[in-house]
């Protein structure tokens, strides 16, 4: 990991390109230069949230922000591989605290109800079935498989097999598939 070229003390996430250079800042230093370019001013945010689940088990959430010209966009991610993960976006001159809001009450109504259930068949086989018909989860890549993604949900990571598997039960039904921008809200 390259180490930003700004403060050269935390990792590059983002390469600014203006021609001829290239700079490869951390997220507070591409906000910083981001701010005093837009004349914008940035507010105090945690750097972490927790919350508890539909299990009571109590889940933290590292926040990011990152500012461009076309507004505030602000994420809430899990600190473990694969978890939760949220995110909101406001106009530049949005409240950046009422935008902070906005995702905490986003994640805390995604993680407030479960989603799927692990069950026991008689004979001690385990399966996983869906609660009240119905899924909502997030595609990420998974490097043990070129071909196909992972699905996360209830912060789990499911493989594209695990939930061909879930489906096998709906055969004969119809199915729709509906993509979302990850800052849309999504009605369970």
């Amino acid at each position: 990991m390259n180490l930003c070229e700004s403060c050269n003390s935390a990792d590059a996430k983002i390469v600014l390109s203006l021609e001829p250079i290239s700079m490869h800042l951390c997220t507070n230093c591409y906000n910083e230069l981001m701010a005093k370019d837009l004349d914008l001013k940035l507010g105090q945010l945690p750097e972490t949230f927790s919350l508890k689940d539909y299990q009571r088990i109590t889940r933290i959430f590292h926040v990011e922000r990152r500012i461009d010209p076309l507004g505030i966009y602000m994420e809430a991610s899990e600190l473990i591989e694969f978890g939760y993960k949220f995110a909101v976006h406001g106009e530049l001159g949005c409240d950046q605290q009422e935008l902070l809001t906005k995702l905490i009450d986003k994640t805390r109504k995604g993680i407030s109800k479960q989603q799927v259930k692990t069950e026991v068949f008689p004979n001690g086989q385990i399966y996983n079935s869906i609660i009240d018909d119905q899924i909502t989860g997030m595609i990420e890549y998974d490097e043990t498989s070129e071909d196909t993604p992972l699905v996360i949900i209830d912060g789990k990571p499911f493989t594209w097999e695990e939930v061909g598997k879930i489906l096998m039960s709906y055969e004969g039904f119809q199915i729709k598939f509906k993509m979302f921008d990850m800052t849309d809200d999504i009605e369970k």
